[in-house]
């Protein structure tokens, strides 16, 4: 297969225990349904068909999900979990020349065409913020140009929204071993030369972290 996303499911959700002890976050329901079902939904609608998702917390479960639908792949993390570099090293045989990268516990409106549509080794979907909530991402006429205490300037009216496009090749700035985000691996050697580009979302975007956020997203989406 030759996957054009790839989402991430492998984390420990720690911070949503004891709703995580026994589920891993990506299955808890929203609107009746498990949020991987949700970010499937929207890969679908832009057109992605073949996805891999990867899982290491409960991964028995994550299996058992994707069993039942076509296109899918689950790709387990054994026995450490490989970080959101590592995971996508991993599994860069399952995956096309370019590929979108969604996270499993965030639901959103992000136009995954309009990300798609912009050719460059990497882009990112980029949110505004007013203040410094999450890591500050810095981007001049759609080129990232910092992202704070990684590379670049260290100011930025943006934050990664944990969405983006990327091309096969890139995977290779990941190291097989040692720190393995590919925040701080490909795009910190990535972004010095000029070749990160960016969308702006504006719309809904909800990261699933904490007891609170969950509760916001399911109020949301009630009918």
């Amino acid at each position: 297969m030759s996957a054009t996303a790839f989402v991430l499911a492998a984390g420990l959700g720690t911070r949503l225990r004891p709703l995580t002890l026994g589920t891993p976050k990506p299955l808890l329901p929203v609107a009746g349904r498990p949020i991987l079902d949700h970010v499937l939904d929207q890969l679908r609608a832009a057109g992605h068909e073949e996805v891999v998702v990867n899982a290491f917390w409960l991964p028995e479960q994550i299996v058992a999900w994707g069993a039942g639908k076509p296109g899918v792949t689950v790709a387990v993390e054994a026995p450490a979990i490989l970080g959101t570099g590592g995971g996508l090293r991993a599994a860069r045989h399952l995956l096309a020349e370019r590929f979108l990268v969604l996270n499993g516990d965030v639901l959103s409106d992000v136009d995954l065409a309009a990300l798609w549509a912009v050719d460059a080794p990497a882009v990112m979907a980029l949110r505004p913020q007013d203040a410094p909530v999450h890591t500050p991402v810095a981007m001049r006429d759609g080129v990232v140009a910092g992202i704070r205490g990684v590379v670049g300037e260290p100011d930025g009216a943006y934050h990664f929204t944990g969405i983006h496009a990327l091309r096969r090749e890139v995977l290779e700035l990941v190291p097989p071993d040692g720190e393995r985000c590919i925040v701080r691996t490909a795009y910190r050697a990535l972004v010095p030369t000029g070749v990160v580009r960016a969308i702006v979302h504006r719309g809904r975007w909800d990261d699933i972290g904490t007891p609170e956020a969950y509760a916001a997203a399911v109020a949301a989406r009630a009918p």
